[in-house]
């Protein structure tokens, strides 16, 4: 079961494979409630969560949900090629300078993406994500406020590209640009040769493009 927690409202979609395919068995939906998510944000995202998922045989599958991608900090750093033991130490060390927040406060994670040779020389272009224990905490107590338990936890804008990897829509030898404008950000992911290579989310959304519109033709 996919996840899909907004501003606006919760979407939940329930999969299983069938051989190389996966096949859509489900699909739940609800609002959240616009008068409590100022005051109460977790409670009313719990609620709707809770709602989106009736039916749902959560309990029995593998939940996977995503953190908001403006909450997160990614960065795609070069790393002299290494001993995979000494990874670790120099990720964690490429995260001091590019991560903006003391890295007790966050949880990091990291993927190789690419090696990248110059010369005699090889590097590692590697995905760094960094997200903040209390985001991670928020997006932790909705779920458990709709008795909700995670398997996977990503980010708004790498579960994109996994869904147009699963769909077949990226390019192997060129650039895709993905985009999910959402109620109040949007997410864009350049991948070029079928791997992450640039990721900008923004605090700005459907919202603001209704109104902007409504003001330009001075309507409601």
């Amino acid at each position: 079961i996919g996840l899909d927690i907004g501003t606006h409202a919760v979407k939940a979609v329930q999969m299983s494979r069938s051989g190389d395919d996966l096949v859509i068995e489900d699909i739940g939906y609800a609002l959240v409630d616009r008068n409590r998510v100022a005051n109460d944000p977790v409670s009313a995202q719990a609620d709707a969560l809770r709602e989106a998922l009736e039916g749902m045989p959560h309990n029995q599958c593998l939940v996977v949900g995503a953190l908001p991608g403006q909450t997160v900090v990614i960065r795609y750093p070069r790393l002299k090629k290494s001993a995979a033991a000494d990874m670790d130490a120099a990720i964690e060390a490429e995260a001091r300078h590019n991560i903006p927040y003391d890295l007790a406060e966050v949880f990091l994670d990291w993927s190789l993406l690419d090696e990248e040779t110059e010369g005699e020389e090889t590097n590692l272009k590697v995905l760094l994500v960094a997200a903040k224990h209390e985001v991670i905490d928020t997006r932790m107590r909705i779920a458990q406020g709709a008795d909700v338990t995670y398997g996977v936890l990503s980010v708004d804008s790498l579960a994109l590209a996994d869904a147009a990897e699963g769909a077949q829509l990226l390019s192997a030898t060129g650039t895709t640009a993905l985009i999910n404008i959402g109620a109040s950000s949007v997410s864009i992911h350049f991948t070029k040769n079928g791997s992450s290579n640039f990721i900008r989310d923004i605090n700005w959304g459907a919202r603001e493009l209704i109104q902007t519109i409504a003001k330009a033709r001075r309507c409601d």
